[in-house]
């Protein structure tokens, strides 16, 4: 007589309970929006440096990812909304930190100079050198460094979502210089059908510790964060971290 009663209390139970192990179930896997332009470390498929150290890192607490390729502004566009967990490849400065959290552990590091046509070099050594009104190709949404966004204002910045735009200005002679990550150039310009001796390197303009970016919108970002943290670190005690930033991506 009491089997039907206690057979309707642990439906109930179970009914209740399902929410929650859904949602621990669902906590197990982030949606990260990766940046569709900036090989090698992120390509129109989202595959590069950025992608290997971001699922191998957080594999070691057992996350899964949910990939989407996006241009850049987009992505930190969904990220700061709440509809990404997180993007990669953002510079951490005032400016980043404001809108986004980060953990402590960068992916990498990234050098970024001046880049001009042949015979039309400018002799800039810092944001602080470059006129006022000068016509600067740059990437939408890219961080550019604390300095820079100093001068920001009174620049003319012409911004563009690819890296062959940016060239194509250049030798056109449409602006007066760009600002490249000096490693995405090299894959751009060799993968390319332009003439590498037609643009000339100048000096750097900064050297950014690049991250991956979680939404504030998220009340676990911060344990995403310090997974990551976590997970990068076991990389590079392990060796696995070198391995994978020596990849043929760029070779």
């Amino acid at each position: 007589m009491i089997v039907r009663p206690v057979f309707l209390m642990c439906l109930r139970l179970a009914v209740f309970l399902a929410p929650l192990f859904s949602a621990g179930s669902h906590a197990l896997t982030l949606s990260l929006a990766a940046e569709d332009a900036w090989p090698p470390f992120s390509d129109s498929q989202g595959n590069g440096y950025s992608r290997d150290l971001a699922i191998a890192a957080f594999a070691h607490s057992g996350v899964t990812l949910n990939i989407q390729a996006v241009p850049y502004a987009r992505a930190l566009n969904l990220t700061l909304a709440g509809k990404a967990d997180g993007c990669w490849n953002v510079t951490r400065q005032p400016s980043t930190e404001e809108q986004y959290l980060f953990g402590n552990e960068p992916l990498f590091t990234a050098r970024a100079s001046y880049y001009f046509k042949a015979g039309k070099e400018k002799n800039w050594h810092s944001p602080a050198d470059i006129p006022d009104g000068t016509q600067l190709a740059v990437i939408n949404g890219y961080e550019y460094g604390a300095e820079f966004e100093k001068h920001r204002h009174r620049l003319k910045l012409i911004e563009v979502s690819k890296q062959q735009q940016m060239i194509a200005m250049l030798l056109n002679e449409r602006v007066e210089g760009a600002i490249f990550f000096d490693r995405v150039f090299d894959y751009t310009m060799a993968n390319s059908h332009y003439d590498r001796s037609l643009i000339r390197r100048g000096e750097e303009n900064h050297t950014s510790n690049i991250y991956i970016a979680f939404s504030r919108q998220n009340a676990n970002a911060q344990n995403y964060a310090k997974m990551l943290d976590e997970g990068l670190r076991m990389l590079k005690s392990s060796g696995e971290y070198q391995r994978i930033m020596n990849g043929l991506y760029d070779r």
